[in-house]
């Protein structure tokens, strides 16, 4: 692999949507299927990233997509959301980072880093000095990220895969620019 500060992060576009897909699906499985039953990711993912859902979501003004790209492969992406797009209220004025996912053999080489670096960016363009973001409280090497890049965790809210209520931590990050 490339060393990460060569690695590119590109919009998402409308026509990419089935290498969204395609992505969205394989890191959230590797992420989550060894604690979750096949009948609960199985429905998670039919509901969260059908080509009709991701799509809308594409095409949504408050949403936008990142590609990490590792030559012409698709390694990771990133999805932000501010104003109505947000998943949450509790924080009206902040970004939200709905989505950071990396495919487990690129971990641990700095892509994390450079999505959040990108999500950063986003809000700085947008004038917003808070980023938050959800994560389960059994994801504990994401927290142990989060928590190193200087999010502190504010609150919990439940939250539903397939039929399974689990704990996500709110966390957030204050910026200073």
């Amino acid at each position: 692999m490339k060393p990460a500060s060569s690695i590119l992060i590109k919009q998402v576009q409308s026509k990419s949507v089935l290498e969204l897909q395609k992505i969205a699906k394989e890191t959230f499985f590797e992420t989550y299927a060894s604690e979750n039953t096949k009948e609960d990711m199985d429905a998670y993912l039919a509901k969260n990233f059908n080509t009709e859902h991701l799509q809308r979501s594409i095409i949504n003004p408050d949403s936008f997509y990142y590609f990490a790209m590792n030559h012409q492969e698709v390694i990771g992406y990133l999805k932000v959301n501010q104003g109505s797009a947000q998943t949450d209220n509790k924080l009206p004025d902040a970004l939200e980072i709905e989505r950071i996912y990396i495919l487990s053999k690129f971990q641990r080489k700095g892509v994390g880093k450079l999505l959040l670096k990108k999500a950063v960016e986003k809000a700085q363009s947008f004038n917003i000095k808070t980023l938050w973001l959800s994560v389960w409280d059994k994801n504990q090497k994401a927290i142990y990220f989060y928590k190193n890049q200087g999010f502190k965790a504010f609150d919990n809210q439940f939250y539903w895969v397939g039929t399974d209520k689990q704990t996500d931590v709110l966390m957030k990050l204050e910026l200073d620019f």
